[in-house]
């Protein structure tokens, strides 16, 4: 699975062929059709292991993060670890959903639940925000300032991309801090 994996991220879904993953991770042709009937079996193989790990990635950012603060922005800082790790390729899901124009497919499904996982855990991350000092953040209405913080999430993945850097990371954590009246740090 690593080698399909590998070989969709960074080729894309279309260019990379059955015969190549099956060539490249030496596993026999009936082995493999044992696992994985279609292409399209593999490609759903492929975004669901991918879900897992980037909700895994966001988890461990929120965690690793101390209070409700700093909780709040451990989301758009979990992106310059990853990107730099995956050499600014950008989001797989958003890859494929470039090459399968259809809205309805499987796949573009699966892109959905990551992003809405996402949406998810920002919009809990704003609650608890928010009732951690009323006073300060209690006129935020939190689905708001989710669908805000999410612009600048998803533009900062393909911005980084696009631009090959890190700055947009940088400058959407700027924009999340001024969402919430924090200066620039």
């Amino acid at each position: 699975m690593s080698v399909a994996s590998d070989l969709f991220y960074q080729q894309g879904y279309r260019a990379t062929g059955i015969n190549e993953v099956i060539d490249k991770s030496g596993v026999a042709k009936a082995t493999f059709y044992s696992h994985f009937p279609s292409k399209d079996d593999l490609g759903l193989a492929y975004l669901k292991l991918m879900k897992e790990a980037e909700i895994a990635h966001v988890e461990n950012a929120i965690r690793a993060a101390a209070g409700p603060l700093e909780r709040f922005y451990a989301v758009v800082r979990s992106l310059e670890p990853w990107l730099l790790d995956t050499e600014y390729r950008g989001c797989g899901f958003v890859n494929m959903a470039a090459e399968i124009p259809d809205a309805k497919h499987r796949f573009r499904k699966v892109g959905r639940e990551a992003y809405d996982f996402v949406r998810g855990r920002v919009e809990t991350l704003a609650k608890e925000l928010i009732a951690s000092n009323p006073k300060k953040y209690g006129h935020f209405d939190a689905e708001e300032l989710t669908s805000k913080y999410m612009v600048a999430f998803a533009g900062a993945i393909a911005l980084a991309e696009i631009y090959q850097a890190i700055w947009p990371v940088e400058d959407a954590l700027n924009t999340v801090r001024r969402l919430i009246g924090q200066q620039s740090g």
